[in-house]
């Protein structure tokens, strides 16, 4: 096994294989140098290898263990476990489509059977040449502009067969993705760069989001004046609850991390918004994210710690060096770094972590233990992050969309903030919404506005049924619903709003979603795991039209059993998008179900049978024994 140091003069094979072994292990160890053989930093040195190989090979594996001190098996258990990491070649130009409900409704299909077409290759596959690897994923934050794709960490909104068609027949002739994605050559770490990429689409600014211009340097003294506990009080004082669905007071969260025993304690951005249909985060990272980087430093001086992270979904790679570079223009601006503001002892710096594909680490211990080089697995509570999170260590774990407005409250002050929304949901929140409206995109509405009033504002004009929160919420009949309230005590929302018309059929929606559950399920519980399988496996049944009255019994038992034996949010909203259309629309459901009598004569296929019959007679008469 190899050594950090070792020398490999003695290696005993052919030349040629020598050398390619020589040069490996001399990657190889210059990547691990670069994170310092800093074992969990295991994300970063995998996406490097990657990067360099176009996979992550075998032969890296003991080197790897060796120089970070695991097994290859561990190495293996974390890269096994994302989607954006292979472990076999996947083609020079790895090629992910999204492909989400609402993609499925504009066009997806054809740009799908373009990008085979044209590649020579199948979906899951290579083509022969190992030029073109493509690969479906779930949404990547561009649900208002699909059907959409990333190719080599680029991505291209918006697709026809004819930009599919021009788009794989320049990178046939050498071209490269960043190239004919921004011709201009523009800077990849500028805003313009990233608008000429995708478009934002904030349609309505303020008054806590997307304010424009800040005085941060003047916030930031205002807040270093005063004692780290009146930063928590201004916060608790004005009922922010965290933005990411469980709704928890931000306030609460930061005093308890703050009494935390250790010196050492971390704040963590949560930006891996993986619910599909939810892109408001990529708009905040875009249009303000000196505004969420703030909010993470007054989070820091309010619970005492030097170390920040922002965990950035795969997806968003393209905003990394975007991002980066703000972060460097705020140490160069003294707001971020040692001394912030002035202030002997107030050392703080963020870096970006990013992921690599897996939906469940939205869930704040699984980010950690992905932010740690490990499988995104969440963790058993008690303990919580605030106590034990990062490393062990009292961690701080809020979302991009808390960390900006925590940043107006502490600027306009708790009073302003709390007179907004209702009395239990304070403030304003913004809503990506998409599916079938005149004007998808970002809106910030105060908390309590009807559904009516979201659709009208929208372009709503034949909406049947609204899908809030991404498929783990809750599917709204509008004829139904619409006069209630947006608010954590009539329909919290974590942020999406997917629309659909009375010409979609959602019983193809409810499918995709538990496909999207069986899919992003860790495994670790086998409630989850295997029941998402089942509940996928009933919705089949039912649209095959062979389903009986027991299966929707099945489905309400087996889904309660999902919801209340898992370990974390993936199996307690897993049944949603059943149990909430199965409620809000029976008929979809109740108009295929069969009768018992029905389903065993549909069940039994006379000419699978016969055919069986016909071979097993020809069997008998070809070797004499009939």
């Amino acid at each position: 096994m190899y050594k950090k140091g070792e020398d490999f003069d003695d290696v005993t094979d052919d030349a040629g294989t020598a050398l390619a072994r020589y040069e490996m292990t001399s990657d190889i160890d210059t990547i691990v140098r670069r994170h310092r053989y800093d074992g969990t930093r295991l994300m970063d040195i995998l996406w490097d290898v990657q990067h360099l190989y176009g996979h992550i090979p075998d032969d890296v594996l003991p080197q790897l263990a060796t120089a970070l001190d695991r097994s290859p098996l561990d190495i293996v258990e974390t890269a096994s476990f994302y989607h954006f990491f292979h472990r076999q070649p996947s083609g020079q130009h790895r090629i992910y489509l999204s492909n989400t409900v609402i993609a499925k409704t504009r066009g997806y299909q054809a740009v799908y059977d373009t990008l085979e077409l044209q590649t020579g290759a199948r979906f899951g596959e290579t083509d022969e040449a190992g030029m073109f690897g493509l690969f479906e994923t779930p949404c990547i934050g561009l649900s208002d502009q699909e059907p959409a794709m990333l190719i080599d960490s680029v991505v291209f909104t918006r697709l026809t067969p004819e930009t599919v068609t021009d788009i794989i027949s320049q990178l046939k002739t050498g071209r490269v993705a960043a190239d004919i994605a921004n011709p201009a050559g523009l800077p990849d770490d500028g805003i313009a760069y990233v608008d000429h990429l995708v478009q934002s689409n904030v349609r309505t600014q303020g008054p806590v989001f997307f304010c424009g211009t800040t005085d941060y340097r003047a916030l930031l003294d205002r807040c270093l004046a005063g004692t780290p506990e009146q930063t928590i009080s201004e916060i608790t004082e004005s009922r922010l609850r965290g933005y990411g669905g469980a709704g928890f007071p931000t306030g609460r969260k930061w005093s308890l991390c703050r009494a935390a025993p250790g010196d050492d304690k971390y704040v963590i951005c949560n930006a891996d918004e993986g619910e599909p249909g939810t892109f408001k985060d990529r708009a905040l990272l875009t249009r303000s994210p000196r505004d969420v980087f703030i909010g993470m430093v007054i989070a820091a001086y309010a619970i005492g710690s030097r170390h920040g992270i922002v965990y950035l979904r795969a997806e968003y790679v393209y905003l990394k060096r975007y991002l980066e570079a703000q972060l460097r223009q705020l140490r160069d601006d003294g707001l971020l770094g040692r001394r912030i503001g002035g202030q002997a002892g107030f050392d703080f710096d963020i870096r970006i972590q990013l992921g690599a594909g897996s939906y469940v680490c939205g869930e704040e211990s699984a980010l950690i233990e992905s932010c740690e080089g490990k499988r995104g697995t969440p963790r058993l509570k008690p303990p919580f992050p605030v106590q034990e999170g990062y490393l062990g260590k009292p961690t701080c774990v809020n979302n991009v969309e808390t960390f900006a407005a925590a940043t107006r409250v502490m600027e306009n002050g708790a009073p302003w903030f709390r007179r907004m929304g209702t009395p239990d949901s304070a403030g304003t929140r913004l809503l990506s919404v998409a599916g079938d409206c005149d004007r998808p995109g970002v809106y910030e509405v105060e908390w309590g506005i009807t559904l009516d009033e979201v659709l009208a504002m929208v372009g709503a004009r034949d909406a049947c049924a609204v899908q809030m929160s991404g498929p783990a919420g809750e599917c709204l009949s509008v004829e139904v619903d619409g006069k209630r309230r947006i608010a954590y005590e009539d329909i919290p929302c974590s942020g999406a709003v997917t629309i659909f018309n009375s010409s979609r059929d959602l019983l193809d929606c409810v499918s995709d979603y538990t496909q999207f559950f069986v899919d992003e399920s860790c495994g670790i519980c086998v409630p989850c795991r295997a029941g998402t399988v089942a509940l996928h496996d009933k919705v089949q049944r039912i649209i095959a039209g062979t389903g009986i009255e027991q299966d929707l019994d099945d489905v309400a038992r087996w889904g309660a059993l999902v919801r209340t034996t898992s370990r974390c949010g993936l199996g307690a909203t897993a049944a949603n998008p059943i149990s909430t259309t199965l409620e809000k629309f029976p008929e979809i459901y109740r108009s295929r179900l069969r009768t018992q009598e029905q389903a065993l004569l549909l069940s039994f296929d006379l000419d699978a049978a016969l055919a069986g019959y016909d071979k097993a007679v020809t069997e008998r008469e070809t070797d004499g024994t009939a």
